[in-house]
């Protein structure tokens, strides 16, 4: 189930393609995030036309833990966060932003900010060395 799975949110991913097990650097596993990030945002949202608040929190419930189990078989070497944003599109502006106390040299994150005619959707993803 988790290969088919796995296939389904990040088709360009193989398992070859994946770092080891012995990466400890989370900036090594940034492009992978990246390409995993928006395939998971479309699997959910991709045929959603219109935004629906009471479907919101069920959303991104779906993305975060998509994201989660995706960059946890990508590398199970880190402690991962994932926050999820989606708002309705209506012109108004939308800025996140983080402030972290880790060590550079392990330790990182992505964003990745999603947008359809209806809605935007910004993912956070942290990684922290274990």
């Amino acid at each position: 189930r988790r290969s088919a799975h796995f296939r389904l949110c990040c088709p360009g991913l193989t398992r070859q393609s994946m770092p080891r097990e012995d990466i400890t650097e989370f900036s090594k596993l940034k492009e992978e995030v990246n390409i995993c990030i928006p395939q998971c945002i479309e699997r959910i949202l991709g045929k959603v036309p219109a935004y629906h608040a009471k479907q919101v929190d069920e959303w991104g419930d779906a993305i975060g833990q998509a994201v989660l189990e995706k960059i946890q078989e990508i590398s199970g070497n880190f402690k991962y966060i994932v926050n999820t944003s989606i708002m309705e599109k209506r012109g108004a502006g939308l800025h996140t932003s983080s402030a972290v106390f880790w060590d550079p040299e392990t330790d990182g994150a992505v964003s990745y900010r999603w947008e359809s005619k209806a809605m935007v959707c910004v993912v956070q993803a942290f990684g922290v060395g274990l």
